[in-house]
C-alpha cells in the first residue's frame, strides 16, 4: 500500500513536467485542426501518469484505489502546500 502512495505521487509530482510529452503525442496523433486547450493538457497530463502509476502498481501486486487516490491528490497538491508552509514560516508584514 505505501509503494502505491508512493507511486501515485511521484505521479501526482510529475504530470505537469509531462505536459510538454503529453502534448507531442496527442498533437502527432489528433489532427491540429483540433486544438487542445490548456486546461484538458493538464487533465490528461495527470491522467497518463496515473494510469502509469497504477500499471505499475498493479506489476508490484499491491493495487489499493485508495492510496492511489490519496497518493494523486499528494503529489499534485504538495507544490502548493509546501509553499504554502514555507510562506507561513516567514511571514511578509510588510504588505
Amino acid at each position: 500500500m505505501l509503494a502505491t502512495l508512493i507511486l501515485a505521487a511521484a505521479a501526482g509530482w510529475l504530470a505537469p513536467r509531462a505536459e510538454e510529452t503529453v502534448k507531442g503525442a496527442i498533437e502527432s496523433v489528433l489532427l491540429t485542426e483540433a486544438p487542445i486547450t490548456p486546461v484538458e493538457l493538464r487533465l490528461v497530463s495527470f491522467a497518463v501518469c496515473l494510469v502509469g502509476a497504477a500499471i505499475l502498481s498493479m506489476i508490484f501486486g499491491e493495487p489499493h484505489a485508495l492510496a492511489l487516490a490519496v497518493g494523486a491528490l499528494l503529489g499534485a497538491l504538495g507544490p502548493r502546500l509546501t509553499e504554502k508552509y514555507r510562506r507561513s514560516r516567514n511571514p511578509d508584514y510588510d504588505s
